[in-house]
C-alpha cells in the first residue's frame, strides 16, 4: 500500500494499480474483507480512479470503503467521513453537486463530532462543500463555507496547500460572479505568491 501511495504521488498511475491490487488482495487474505488495513488500499485505488476520471471505479472503491469502515466502527468513525468526503469529490467530478453537498455536509458532522470542528478535515470538506454550492450558484451559502474553511485551513497549514490555493479561486470565482471586485482582490494577491 505504501509503495502504492509513492507510486501516486509520482503519478506512475500504471504501475501503483498493480501495487495497490496486490496489497487488497494480500490484505484480504490476511484480515478478511472487512478491515481498515483493506479500506485504506481501496481509498488508494479510488484516488487514482479520480484522478484518471474513471469515475464509476472511483465510486465503487469510496463506496466499498465507506461500508468497511462502517462495519468496523459502528460508531461514528472520522474515517467513515474520508470515505463520504472522497465519494462527495466523485459527484463533483459528475457535477451532480446537489449529491456532494449531501455527503459533504455528512463528512462535516462526521469530522466535527469525531475529532473537532477546527480540524483541518473539517477545513477540507468546507472547501468542498463551497465549490459545491458554488457551482449550483448558491454564492451566499458558498461564500460561508469557503471562508470558514480557509480560515481552519490557514491556520494550521502552508499558503501553498492545494486546498487553500482551490478555495482562494473559488472566491475570486464567487466573487467575479457577482461583481464584487474589491472582495475578490486580497485572494487574487495571495493567489500570485
Amino acid at each position: 500500500t505504501m509503495l502504492g501511495r509513492t507510486l501516486v504521488r509520482q503519478t506512475r498511475f500504471d504501475e501503483a494499480v498493480v501495487y495497490l491490487q496486490r496489497a487488497v488482495a494480500v490484505q484480504e487474505g490476511v484480515y478478511g474483507p472487512v478491515h481498515p488495513a483493506v479500506a485504506s488500499a481501496v481509498n488508494e485505488l479510488g484516488s487514482v480512479a479520480l484522478q484518471r476520471n474513471r469515475l464509476d471505479e472511483a465510486d465503487a472503491a469510496f463506496s466499498r470503503m465507506a461500508e468497511i469502515y462502517r462495519k468496523v466502527f459502528p460508531s461514528k468513525h472520522f474515517l467513515i467521513g474520508i470515505a463520504v468526503s472522497n465519494l462527495g469529490s466523485v459527484y463533483t467530478a459528475r457535477a451532480d453537486h446537489a449529491r456532494a453537498e449531501g455527503l459533504y455536509r455528512e463528512a462535516i458532522a462526521l469530522f466535527s463530532e469525531t475529532q473537532s470542528p477546527t480540524h483541518v478535515n473539517v477545513g477540507i470538506a468546507r472547501l468542498k462543500l463551497g465549490r459545491a454550492l458554488l457551482r449550483q450558484g448558491r454564492h451566499g451559502a458558498a461564500e460561508a463555507e469557503l471562508l470558514a474553511g480557509l480560515d481552519i485551513m490557514t491556520k494550521q497549514t502552508s499558503p501553498s496547500v492545494a486546498w487553500v490555493k482551490n478555495g482562494r479561486e473559488d472566491l475570486v470565482a464567487l466573487y467575479d460572479a457577482t461583481a464584487q471586485p474589491d472582495k475578490a482582490a486580497p485572494y487574487r494577491v495571495a493567489l500570485a505568491k
